[in-house]
């Protein structure tokens, strides 16, 4: 059994990185010859040296390199590309492992049961120096604190999309999740990872805002995800296209989009979904309000807790009305 830990590099400098390194590094009752490194800078002018990586005595570290910019996702699957290791896990530079036994319970599961795709606990910190610790589902699109067989992504045609550089971790994980059956996820209750809330990444600091600039990912993401839903004739197929579909509806009609300057990109994108729900208007019907219902429960919960939502201008009756043009009476 062989562990490959990919970490995505851009502007995060050695000091930036130490943590997460130093965290690794000091794991307890762990087979370091069973563990590997895969660092990928993903052409970045912030190159880490050979001095710095040596440091870190029990780390064997691959250092690479892309010729060009693509983003986390695709630097992520260039780790995967070049290693052979049987399982992978994803650490992203600004986060470190929660405590000096995450790779034992790690490794000592995966040993014994041999997953598809192991679930951790995470830890996430919040504003005002909170910690929140998610489990098992509460995780999800969360990359972080899993565990993945190569084996299972290789045979399954599970990647990182080209055409999704944001929100490429909501993207890969739903298209394992929908590739796998639910009873084969393994869920463990320990807590393996931290991600921290690093103050100077765009990403993590101001979500709102990046919401914004980058919500032509957030509209289409979905799409590429549900064709590859829909190829794999995935259980989950009909199930996220209203999820993301509401997603989309909830973040339209919310502060984010409140201010003036965005009600051009606002009314556009309404129109585009509209037209889109339209179209999909019987798998609404089919499905049922009651579980509609719920799955905008769960995605009004998720993006507001992600993304800075304080309001939203409209809700599911309005949603009925106007994109399937029924009366919602519940």
């Amino acid at each position: 059994m062989l562990l490959d830990i990919i970490i995505p590099q851009y502007k995060e400098t050695e000091e930036k990185i130490t943590p997460l390194l130093d965290s690794i590094n000091n794991q307890k009752d762990v087979d370091f010859d069973n563990i590997k490194l895969t660092i990928v800078n993903d052409y970045s002018d912030v190159i880490l040296s050979n001095d710095f990586l040596n440091s870190f005595p029990n780390l064997d570290i691959n250092y690479i390199r892309n010729d060009k910019n693509t983003g986390p996702g695709l630097a992520r699957q260039k780790g995967i590309d070049n290693t052979n290791s049987d399982y992978i896990m994803f650490c992203d530079s600004d986060d470190e492992l929660y405590d000096d036994k995450a790779l034992f319970v790690i490794t000592e599961f995966i040993s014994d049961h041999e997953p598809n795709y192991l679930v951790t606990n995470i830890a996430v910190e919040g504003i005002n120096n909170t910690l929140i610790i998610k489990k098992g589902k509460k995780t999800f699109p969360w990359m972080h604190g899993k565990v993945f067989k190569r084996k299972f992504l290789l045979d399954n045609e599970i990647r990182f999309s080209p055409n999704v550089r944001h929100l490429e971790d909501s993207y890969f994980t739903t298209c394992l999740v929908g590739s796998i059956n639910p009873d084969e996820i393994c869920y463990l209750d320990f807590t393996t990872y931290l991600w921290k809330r690093n103050q100077e990444s765009l990403t993590r600091k101001n979500n709102s805002t990046y919401m914004v600039d980058t919500f032509d990912d957030f509209y289409n993401s979905p799409v590429y995800t549900y064709e590859f839903l829909v190829k794999k004739n995935s259980y989950l197929k009909f199930s996220y296209l209203i999820s993301s579909t509401l997603g989309i509806f909830i973040v339209l009609n919310s502060n984010l989009f409140d201010k003036e300057e965005y009600k051009s990109k606002k009314e556009f994108y309404i129109n585009k979904l509209k037209e889109f729900v339209k179209k999909k208007k019987n798998i609404f019907v089919i499905f049922g309000k009651d579980k509609v219902n719920e799955l905008y429960k769960y995605e009004y919960n998720e993006l507001k807790e992600r993304n800075n939502i304080t309001k939203v201008n409209k809700n599911l009756e309005d949603f009925y009305l106007e994109y399937l043009e029924i009366e919602y009476k519940y």
